[in-house]
């Protein structure tokens, strides 16, 4: 799985937004990438101002065995040289965690009083991480 983001429309200024990372993904990259889509999403629909209504994080790990196919595998060149390559250890599982952020905002005009602890300006979310998801 790559990752990415979703939206889903709940009312015509309110969006559940999610962003799915993958296993080489940190968590602080995909709350940044989160935010940015948000940031991008809501100006998309003509809004300045954005609200966090609610927020959700996942982290989800799994085990990985591979599956042990042939233990080594010998190679021959036409020089008559041989290569030997040995597979890594089948009997212990590898651990793999995905991390998905979601949030719900609400898109606003104005800097409403209901929501002031969590609302963003969406010029300044962008300027602030453009280059941090743009690397």
């Amino acid at each position: 799985m790559l990752g990415g983001y979703s939206e889903e429309k709940i009312l015509d200024d309110l969006y559940r937004v999610q962003f799915e990372g993958n296993q080489h993904s940190k968590p602080e990259k995909i709350q940044n990438y989160l935010m940015y889509r948000c940031a991008e999403l809501t100006q998309e629909m003509g809004y300045d101002y954005f609200a966090i209504v609610s927020e959700e994080r996942r982290f989800d790990e799994h085990s990985v065995r591979p599956e042990v196919v042939q233990p080594w595998i010998k190679s021959g060149s036409m020089s008559g040289g041989l290569k030997v390559y040995a597979n890594p250890d089948f009997q212990n599982p590898t651990s793999s965690t995905k991390y998905t952020g979601v949030y719900v905002v609400k898109f606003l005009k104005n800097v409403d009083e209901k929501y002031k602890k969590t609302v963003f300006n969406v010029d300044e979310v962008m300027e602030e991480l453009a280059n941090i998801v743009k690397e």
